[in-house]
């Protein structure tokens, strides 16, 4: 995580805690499917416990500024991929109790996140995907009169449930303001779409967010009091029942910057309508109306409602100038928001509860039973408003601070795509050096290099080609510097993002042609529900699917047909797992990948899968090159369950390959293996996420000592030269062995492999060795313990030359 420096201790121990927050309630579950198969953010891991889309924008807010891009992309890979290709919904990991859609930015805010941390254009062509889905899947889904503007019924749709007063006015349906967010949305696919170069869906997109744009102006205005209000379909009544989502229109830049539209602001000079503190949902004004009226809802408030509060002062102190709202309402923002994170305002007690109530005027007489919850974020206002980073599309940094009297700050070592950015003030004027051997002044720094220097806290531009500085300030030092990105230059090649995103269907290691696109398909059955090309649509979400679901056959298949001979050697599949909502999908037991060699199908020769055994979702098979007009995938169908796929994509890498992983087609072994293991671990194909893998199943040898082995037998004898092995250690019992080797089988006996390098011994990754080529059908893992404890590996894999 970045470091982050403030002179209000309070302030900085909150930043910490958030980051703790954050980290606290994450879940990387890797659970292959469709449900919790991306590092997902939940709200409430003491209480929600799902990724509920209301809240994971404001987590992606704040995750993206993790140095690990994992966490704010999995948050929006995860949403991406679970949504039927439609409107974001909530994680199906519980479908009975969240399988809604509610008020969201989750397509701006994974835009921001691409903006930071960049990535191969195939990361910004499922981004640009899933938000046009969603804006287009909740315009259809709630916006009945085709008007561009969503319409809810029911507060709890926009998160605020009986909080949200304008619902109490009069019952219907309303075009709400909350049609903010498809606005931004559209426009976070536009600059996606853009990024990859299709310019007709980045019109498209632009002419849509215009659209909705012109809606929220025409149909929402009320000039009479001069207000942006909901309306009532029924009668077409403008709502005078207000809330802080009324103002959603300004925080995504929705509203013309006119005086007109700026009247509206005004109610923010008012604490008896919009106070500060406590951060309300409802206008307090309307909400004693509807007391006063028989309608007295809720009245909370919550770390949801000042991360939107922050998004309006960062939106409109910049873009909407105007006498009611300035930096010092800003300030008494941040400073409430990080009060109300302590109880009693006691910093040595933090607890960010999910919501609470009853303020008596100098306290909170009431906090949600749900403790250290994430409904919020807050860390990013720091970073983008106090320290003033702002994200952008090419390559040059950008700063814009709020001034809210800070003598000095620092936000140090962020990963800005692939550099190590930061940003550092230091006020000249109180003549005291904050931080040694560091200018005073407003400063950025990539990579440990300072770049540009001005003499006081305003804007400013840096280019990194040119070490231009465009700014009203005094610029004291600025120099170019080579090799700092745009977005799409960054290449992301992290183990874990590549597996998250081939998961999601995109390779991050070569941008190949997928031989899939423009096939034309059939299969053996086609059940309800599903069709043959949602099966090659190009994205691996759980809907649309091809699935056999009915099928009366033990095996069916599902066939390509290019229409013209293609030479190809690698086939992905994403099998489609129905739950937890029904049993009817499954992985199949077994499949094989066939061609039709003019006369019949054959299986392709040599397919080495990954894993070795068939799973939910993400699987890879690779072959020596052959040449076919027709392909198909003969799946034989799990017990109780039919097989489904949500995508398939074809390619040929050409050139030399990478050798394929040899053990996966291996009959495994052992010494000895405790009841409760199970020695198929050590060649499923799995990869472990550390030597105490509490997940996957493990060959573990507990409570046996000394000298064990593992051991891989082939129908014939393969010609290996490279090893890998992943230890199994969990400090309980099973631990790393003192010494180990590989031996191979001779025709007669087991002996030494020739010519191995050192055997080394390290716990949370694999451990390599080669050696001298050598053909067996059998080779041995040899685990020496250390004399007390047992031994065991995760995973074993082997290479030929």
């Amino acid at each position: 995580m970045p470091y982050i420096d403030v002179p209000e201790p309070a302030i900085k121990k909150n930043i910490y805690y958030r980051w703790w927050l954050m980290r606290f309630n994450s879940l990387d579950a890797d659970i292959p499917g469709q449900t919790f198969q991306f590092p997902t953010s939940t709200e409430g891991v003491l209480g929600y416990n799902n990724a509920i889309a209301l809240t994971q924008p404001m987590h992606i807010d704040d995750l993206k500024y993790l140095r690990n891009p994992a966490y704010a992309y999995g948050d929006w890979l995860s949403v991406g991929q679970t949504s039927k290709g439609g409107r974001f919904l909530d994680n199906p990991g519980d479908p009975e109790n969240w399988s809604n859609s509610y008020t969201q930015y989750i397509a701006e805010a994974a835009w921001k996140s691409y903006q930071i941390h960049g990535g191969q254009p195939g990361i910004a062509a499922n981004l640009a995907r899933y938000a046009e889905c969603d804006v287009k899947g909740q315009l259809a889904h709630y916006d009945h009169d085709d008007n561009k503007l969503i319409e809810y019924d029911w507060g709890a749709l926009t998160g605020n449930d009986a909080d949200a007063v304008s619902f109490h006015w009069k019952p219907g349906n309303m075009d709400r303001a909350e049609s903010a967010y498809q606005y931004s949305g559209a426009l976070a696919a536009a600059q996606a779409y853009e990024t990859i170069g299709n310019t007709a869906k980045a019109t498209e997109m632009r002419t849509l967010a215009t659209q909705i744009k012109d809606a929220i102006v025409n149909v929402l205005w009320n000039p009479n009091r001069q207000l942006f209000e909901h309306r009532l379909k029924s009668t077409n009544e403008w709502v005078p029942w207000k809330e802080i989502n009324n103002y959603y229109p300004f925080s995504v830049g929705a509203v013309p910057n006119t005086a007109t539209y700026r009247q509206a602001l005004r109610l923010y000079d008012d604490p008896a309508q919009y106070p500060i503190f406590p951060f309300y949902t409802a206008n307090q004004v309307d909400k004693q109306a509807a007391a006063d009226a028989g309608e007295p809802g809720s009245n909370n408030f919550s770390t949801i409602n000042s991360t939107v509060q922050f998004r309006l002062y960062s939106s409109v102190l910049r873009n909407y100038p105007n006498s009611w709202m300035n930096a010092t309402d800003y300030k008494k923002l941040l400073y409430w928001n990080t009060w109300a994170q302590y109880v009693g305002g006691n910093t040595q007690w933090p607890d960010a509860n999910e919501f609470w109530a009853d303020w008596n005027g100098s306290s909170v007489n009431y906090r949600s039973w749900i403790h250290h919850n994430i409904l919020g974020s807050s860390n990013w206002t720091v970073i983008e408003d106090v320290a003033g980073l702002r994200p952008r599309n090419d390559a040059k940094v950008e700063l814009s601070p709020i001034d809210i009297g800070w003598s000095h700050f620092t936000v140090n070592n962020l990963r800005y795509r692939g550099a190590d950015l930061s940003v550092v003030w230091d006020d000249p004027a109180d003549g005291v050096v904050r931080y040694p051997g560091i200018p005073e002044g407003y400063s950025v720094y990539v990579d440990g290099d300072r770049v540009a220097t001005v003499g006081s806290l305003v804007p400013l531009t840096w280019d990194p080609a040119t070490g231009d500085v465009t700014t009203s300030g005094t610029v004291t030092h600025h120099t170019a510097k080579s090799g700092l990105k745009t977005p799409s230059q960054v290449v992301q090649d992290s183990p874990q993002m590549v597996d998250m995103l081939a998961k999601a269907g995109v390779d991050l290691t070569a941008d190949l042609t997928n031989l899939a696109a423009g096939a034309t398909v059939s299969a053996s059955h086609t059940g309800s529900g599903s069709n043959v090309s949602g099966a090659v649509d190009g994205y691996p979400t759980n809907e649309p699917f091809w699935g056999a679901g009915g099928s009366a056959n033990s095996q069916d298949w599902y066939e390509l047909n290019f229409g013209t001979t293609r030479t190809l050697n690698e086939v992905r599949l994403h099998f489609k797992d129905s739950r937890p909502a029904n049993t009817t999908y499954r992985a199949p037991s077994a499949y094989t990948v066939q061609y039709h060699n003019g006369s019949s199908w054959v299986n392709v020769p040599d397919q080495t899968k990954s894993p070795a055994a068939p799973r939910a979702n993400y699987n890879r098979v690779q072959f020596p090159a052959v040449g076919a007009q027709r392909i198909r995938i003969l799946a034989t169908n799990a017990s109780g369950a039919k097989t489904g796929l949500t995508e398939v994509k074809v390619f040929n890498r050409g050139g030399v390959q990478p050798p394929g992983n040899l053990a996966t087609s291996a009959t495994a072994s052992a010494s000895y293996t405790s009841s409760w293991e199970s020695v198929t671990a050590v060649n499923d194909g799995v990869d472990p996420p550390s030597s105490n893998d509490t997940v996957n199943p493990r060959w573990g040898t507990w409570p046996e000592t000394g000298q064990q082995w593992a051991e891989l037998t082939w129908p014939s004898a393969k010609t290996l030269n490279k090893a890998e092995v992943y230890f199994f250690d969990d400090d309980q019992g099973i631990d790393l062995p003192a010494s180990w080797k590989l031996q191979y089988w001779n025709g007669s006996a087991y002996v030494d492999v020739p010519g191995a390098g050192a055997y080394p011994l390290a716990r949370n990754q694999y451990n390599s060795v080669t050696f001298n080529a050598t053909s067996t059908t059998r080779l041995r893992v040899l685990l020496t313990g250390n004399g007390t404890n047992s031994v065991g590996l995760l995973e074993a894999k082997v290479y030929g030359p």
